[in-house]
């Protein structure tokens, strides 16, 4: 019984882990630098920018806004 309860007590921990990784942002490939969508830098960028995942954009090199922090 214990078992089973530290187990979906890690699981419920978890997930606003992968909840926030999950999250979509604005990623401009040129510049390599993600933004949250409601950034006022994410609404003007209209040319190489993509809408990928938070975690997508942290494996593939991109840093956060520091406007927004990503």
């Amino acid at each position: 019984m214990r078992k089973i309860l530290f187990v979906l007590l890690l699981l419920i921990m978890g997930l606003p882990v992968l909840a926030a990784d999950s999250t979509i942002v604005v990623l401009n490939t040129n510049r390599m630098i993600y933004h949250n969508v409601n950034c006022q830098w994410a609404h003007k960028c209209t040319k190489n920018c993509i809408n990928v995942t938070k975690q997508k954009a942290i494996e593939s090199g991109a840093r956060p806004c520091k406007v927004c922090g990503g």
